[in-house]
């Protein structure tokens, strides 16, 4: 059967049966045909469980990404995905320093924040991986946040 002829889960809230239960939704398959070609686009309906950023010198300056990129009608009450941000930290700085500088690119708060070190990198620098599940105020939001990276043009 051709990826073509699958049904496409409308946008907007899921089908309901006659009893008013959502109908199941058709099964997701990816659109490759085979290694050495292009994969394509996913399939509309295709989720992802995480997300791994693992510059640590730049990564979380692109937590605004996900501000306002998910569509409700595809993710529906499916959870949303963990991301998996590598960053540094210097001596001086705490853990909640961390999460305030990863809040402040993701335009969001960062609910439940799991932090552990990966490895001294030099003195008074140390890798860490900040690990979080997106809030739904900030993969539904309306407008998309402006990062400092595109405030300061850098």
């Amino acid at each position: 059967k051709d990826v073509d002829e699958e049904p496409v889960p409308s946008e907007g809230p899921p089908k309901l049966d006659e009893k008013g239960k959502p109908l199941p939704r058709p099964p997701v398959r990816w659109a490759a045909v085979g290694a050495d070609e292009d994969d394509g686009e996913p399939p509309a309906g295709a989720t992802f469980d995480h997300v791994t950023m693992n510059l640590p010198a730049s990564a979380i300056e692109f937590l605004d990404a996900f501000k306002g990129a998910f569509d409700r009608g595809v993710w529906g009450d499916r959870a949303l995905p963990t991301v998996h941000c590598y960053t540094f930290k210097k001596a001086a700085e705490t853990f909640e320093d961390v999460v305030k500088r990863g809040e402040g690119y993701l335009g969001g708060k960062i609910v439940d924040p799991k932090i552990h070190e990966v490895r001294d990198v030099a003195p008074n620098k140390i890798m860490l991986c900040l690990s979080f599940k997106i809030t739904p105020e900030v993969a539904f939001a309306e407008t998309r946040h402006e990062s400092k990276r595109a405030r300061t043009g850098a």
